[in-house]
Order: C-alpha cells, then sequence, then structure tokens
C-alpha cells in the first residue's frame, strides 16, 4: 500500500467525510475502491503528476511488531507538510532490483530475536544480500534501524542494509541511527534530520490535511490508545503440576473490533507484579505517591512504575544513569567498557539486582526517564469473531527461565495467568496479514507446536462456515495425551464435522524421542501430493523446533520433488510461519 504525502485537494467537511468512509470499509472494498477511482479518474494537471516528475522517496519497512510502520508513515506525513513527495511499501512486498530505478531509499526496519531480520522480509534480506543484488549508484538511502539492547546482535538488520546498501553504490543521506526500544524520541530527532537532505518537490506553504487511517488498521486502538476488557474464564488447559501450565481465556468484547481474522493477534498490555513494583520503591526509598509524567501523563510513581516501565531487564541507558547516581566505580568503568562487555554484565542483573548490589537515590522523575518501556507481548487470537463476535479468546503458555542461581517468571504471562473473572485487561490489535487464510479452497496444512494451536483454532471455527471447505490437515505436538491435548473436543469435532481431514498428533512424553515431523515424513507422499495440489503450509509455535522441522521437510520435500521446491512454495507465498 502507498501513501502519498501531498496534501489532499478537500475541504475539512470534505475529508472528515471520506475518512468517515475509509473507516468503515474492509480491506477488501478499499482495495475494489481503489481500482474502480484509478479506472475512472484522471489525474490532475499538477506537477506531481507530470511524468517528468522525480520519484518520491521510497520509504521502505520491515516490521513484525508494527512499530517500523508506524514510523514510516510518521516520516511520510512530515515528508508531506515540507513538501516532499513519498512512497511507503512493506519491504515484503518490494524487489531488490526494483530499487536501481529509484534515487532516494528510506529503510525504517526491526531486528527480531537475536539478529533475525523480520520474518515478513526474510526475501527482501536475502535478494539485497545475495550475489545477484543490483549496483546502486544512483541511489541515496537512509536506514533506521530499531533493536532490543539486551541481545548481542543489536539492530543488525538495520547495520547490514546499511552497511550493503553503500557496497552496491548507493551515498549515505544521513548516519544511521541505531534505536534501542525506548525508540520513539531518538526516531523523530532523526526523522528531523532526516527531512534537510531529502529532495523538496512539493508545494512547503500548503498544509498538510489530516491523514487517513492506514488501510491496514482501520480502526484506532493501539499500544498508546488500548481497548480495556473484562475477564470471563481463566482456565487451565494442562496437567494441574505442570511446571508451565497453559490457560485458556476467555474476554468480554464490549466494542467490536473491525476486521481482527483468524491469523491476527492482540497486544497485552501486562502490569507489573505488585511484589516486584514494592520492592523497586524499597529499593530506591521512594514514595509510590510521588507525581511523575509518562508521555504527558500526570501519575503517581506507582502506577508509572505498574503499567508503564520495565522493572526487569535493564538497558545500557540505565546502567549509565545508575552509575551516575550510585558513584559506584566499578559500575563507572563499565560504562566505559565496550557494548559487548556491557550487555555482559546487564544478562546477569535484572533491574532489582542492580539496585541491591549498588544502592543509590535518584528522583522519581529522573528513574522513570530512565528504565525501559514494559513493552507489549502479543497473543494469537484463538477464536473467529465472525462466529463469537462478543468475545476474545487467547492460549497463554506461562513461561519461566533460570536466572543466575534462581527461577523467574515471565510478566506477561505472569500477568495473565494470575487474572480472576471481572479483571481489566488493556489490550489493542495487531493484523497479521501474512499468516491469514487463503481466500480461494486450496488444501491447508496447519502444524502447531504447543501453544501454536490457537489461531488455528480461529482458523477451524472460520473454516466451519465455509460453504465450501478446502481439505485440511493438522499436526500438532504437546507432551502428553491425557493432559496436554489442548483444545481435544474444538479439533475431535471438526473432525467429525468434515472441517478438518486429517489430524495426527505427537506427545513427546508418550513417545519419547517422537519428533513433530515424524507424521509428515511417514506421509511424504500424502504431504507432497497436496503441495503439487496448490496447498498452504503453515508453521506455528516455538522457533527452535520448528526451524528444525522447517529444514528437514526442505531437504525431504526438494529431494522428491526437486531442487527448490521448498523455495518456490515461499515464492508462491503459500509458507506461512509465525513463531516465538
Amino acid at each position: 500500500m502507498t501513501a502519498h504525502a501531498t496534501p489532499p485537494p478537500f475541504s475539512d467537511p470534505q475529508w472528515r467525510q471520506v475518512r468517515q468512509l475509509l473507516g468503515a470499509l474492509d480491506e477488501r472494498q478499499r482495495w475494489w475502491l481503489s481500482g474502480y477511482l484509478t479506472a475512472t479518474g484522471t489525474a490532475p494537471d499538477t506537477a506531481a503528476a507530470r511524468t517528468d516528475a522525480p520519484h518520491p522517496v521510497l520509504i521502505g519497512y520491515g516490521t513484525e511488531t508494527d512499530n517500523c510502520r508506524q514510523l514510516a508513515r510518521l516520516l511520510s506525513e512530515r515528508c508531506g507538510a515540507a513538501g516532499i513527495a513519498t512512497e511507503v511499501i512493506d519491504l515484503a512486498r518490494l524487489r531488490p532490483r526494483q530499487l536501481a530505478r529509484r534515487d532516494h531509499l528510506v529503510i525504517i526496519t526491526a531486528t527480531h530475536g537475536d539478529g533475525d531480520p523480520p520474518e515478513p522480509i526474510q526475501a527482501f534480506y536475502q535478494g539485497l544480500m545475495g550475489d545477484d543484488a543490483p549496483k546502486l549508484d544512483n541511489l541515496k538511502f537512509a536506514v533506521l534501524a530499531l533493536g532490543d539492547s539486551s541481545y548481542e546482535r543489536f539492530c543488525v538488520t538495520g547495520q547490514e542494509f546499511d552497511q550493503r546498501l553503500e557496497a552496491l553504490g548507493g551515498e549515505r543521506l544521513i548516519a544511521r541511527q541505531d534505536c534501542d526500544v525506548d525508540f520513539e524520541q531518538l526516531a523523530r530527532d532523526w526523522i528531523a534530520r532526516l527531512l534537510e537532505a531529502l529532495p523538496k518537490t512539493g508545494n512547503t506553504d500548503a498544509a498538510p490535511g489530516p491523514s487517513p487511517a492506514p488501510a491496514s488498521s482501520p480502526f484506532r486502538y493501539d499500544k498508546h490508545h488500548p481497548l480495556t476488557v473484562e475477564v470471563l474464564v481463566n482456565q487451565n488447559l494442562s496437567a494441574a503440576d505442570r511446571r508451565q501450565p497453559i490457560h485458556h481465556l476467555e474476554l468480554a468484547l464490549d466494542q467490536a473490533i473491525p476486521d481482527l481474522l483468524p491469523g491476527d493477534a492482540v497486544g497485552i498490555l501486562a502490569d507489573n507484579p505488585p511484589e516486584l513494583v514494592a520492592a523497586v520503591l524499597d529499593a530506591c526509598e521512594l514514595s509510590g505517591e510521588q507525581p511523575v509524567t509518562v508521555n504527558d501523563d500526570a501519575q503517581p510513581l506507582v502506577q508509572a512504575l505498574r503499567q508503564s516501565r520495565d522493572l526487569t531487564i535493564v538497558g545500557t541507558g540505565f546502567l549509565t544513569f545508575w552509575a551516575e547516581h550510585s558513584n559506584a566505580p566499578a559500575l563507572k568503568t563499565l560504562c566505559e567498557a565496550e557494548s559487548r562487555e556491557q550487555r555482559a554484565f546487564l544478562r546477569q542483573h535484572q533491574l532489582l539486582d542492580l539496585l541491591s548490589q549498588y544502592p543509590a537515590h535518584a528522583p522519581a522523575q529522573a528513574l522513570v526517564n530512565a528504565l525501559r518501556p514494559l513493552q507489549p507481548r502479543l497473543y494469537d487470537v484463538a477464536n473467529s469473531l465472525a462466529e463469537l463476535d462478543d468475545e476474545l479468546h487467547l492460549t497463554i503458555k506461562a513461561f519461566r527461565y533460570p536466572f543466575r542461581e534462581r527461577h523467574e517468571q515471565g510478566i506477561a504471562s505472569r500477568y495473565l495467568l494470575d487474572l480472576q473473572p471481572g479483571d481489566p485487561v488493556r489490550l489493542y490489535p495487531h493484523r497479521n496479514t501474512r499468516f491469514r487464510l487463503p481466500d480461494d479452497d486450496a488444501p491447508l496444512i496447519l502444524i502447531a507446536e504447543g501453544t501454536g494451536i490457537a489461531p488455528y483454532r480461529a482458523f477451524l471455527q472460520a473454516l466451519s462456515q465455509r460453504p465450501q471447505r478446502p481439505p485440511c490437515w493438522l499436526v500438532f505436538a504437546e507432551q502428553r495425551f491425557e493432559e496436554d491435548f489442548l483444545y481435544q473436543l474444538d479439533i475431535q469435532q471438526a473432525h467429525a464435522d468434515g472441517v478438518l481431514e486429517q489430524v495426527d498428533t505427537v506427545f513427546y512424553q508418550d513417545r519419547p524421542g517422537a519428533s513433530l515431523i515424524d507424521p509428515l515424513l511417514n506421509q511424504i507422499d500424502r504431504l507432497a501430493s497436496w503441495i503439487e495440489q496448490g496447498a498452504h503450509l503453515y508453521l506455528c509455535g516455538d522457533k527452535g523446533r520448528l526451524s528444525d522441522l522447517e529444514n528437514s521437510l526442505k531437504t525431504a520435500l526438494d529431494q522428491r520433488q526437486g531442487d527448490g521446491a521448498w523455495k518456490q512454495l515461499g515464492r508462491n507465498k503459500r509458507l506461512h510461519r509465525n513463531l516465538y
């Protein structure tokens, strides 16, 4: 989807009507309307429409959590106000050879996990890094990189893009900016510097009109403006003594969330546990009633620490801050060390470790400013809102991990698993268009590891309402049949109703040595036949296990159908990953 940043030629009342109409349309209606206007309209005779006009600045984004897309749109809006024509595109839809015809490129990208490019832009990444990448001698570029400094390979995807574009002959407009999870101010400052280096092609005197809602998100809920819902049910789906239990949550939707489809997710704004908040306040000798400001919102310190700040992971910015206030020689020495040494230290020290080992006093507002923002967590929607539009279902697994000589719990999963009926939850929708069901009746192969079954439950509910049901094969793995067969009744009912043609399960503790890939390799003829018929293959769940499974499937399929068969599956957009 492209977004042109020239000011809209409408009066304020007309523009409000246009926005209201666009917000009421679904994706297919907007797509049809764009084609209708293109086919029936004529372009005005303006400088922006002349064929000899220079290309608009191409703003490409790569994202999994939507932050980079929002920054791309912000940059486009700022460019429009400055008279700079732009085009915004998801890098997943861009081929590297198209860059040879462009003059200016801005890449805004995240790094996923410990050094991977966002999954949707893998093809673009591999193409740009490959030997067949085009020469870009006429391209001027800039890169904004988002990442998480708690990982060793911080912002590496943006760094690699920056270096590769230069190696291909591109000229850097301004220096790359690497941003941590508290990226917003740094990103805005970088955008301001970039505007000075971009070519102005439009009317800088014209005030920009209000931006329409993004086509991919017509509703207004986001992480800054969440929807508050109420817990209806919190049910343990697994064995009562399981160390990492799995729960099913049902949340009441009193307000509709348009276009939230099977395959999509919601971002949960979890609260820190009260005892952790109290421990931080005690360690800093601060009162929770002290007033502070978070994003221009005045609130007591205890609320800021509970809802807005990460009280577990320490960033390098806080390390510098605490070194200054504690005056600890060890911390001051560490601040002068290489970033790798700092990250190694921080991987062994959570916030409370640092506060207790190096005591200090700091003003409440300064403390809040120095802490990392508490990041939302994405959870796949486990029901189809077309079947039940006033409830939202989620599948949550407790996350526990060893840390030094103790075990810690994940903030988000602990928060969700402790919820009781009637408790409020803040959330926002997150569209995941690459993991949606196809519009046609192609066969479906659904492979799930653990809680990866959640979106498939929504798939089955949606498929049950279709007059023509495509062949559907589910392969699911968990620990024990008797106690960990998640959504067993739903799956059995879907099979009885003909929604599921084939169901294969693997329970690791019941069959030691068994692997999720076993049913697929044991039925390689069926797998190959379905893929030859145009099947879409979905992978959802644990990234490590499913990445290993994908490598093995690639080998098996290439051996049977010829080299490149698996790669062609991805090129045809029939391979869908949702890994975590």
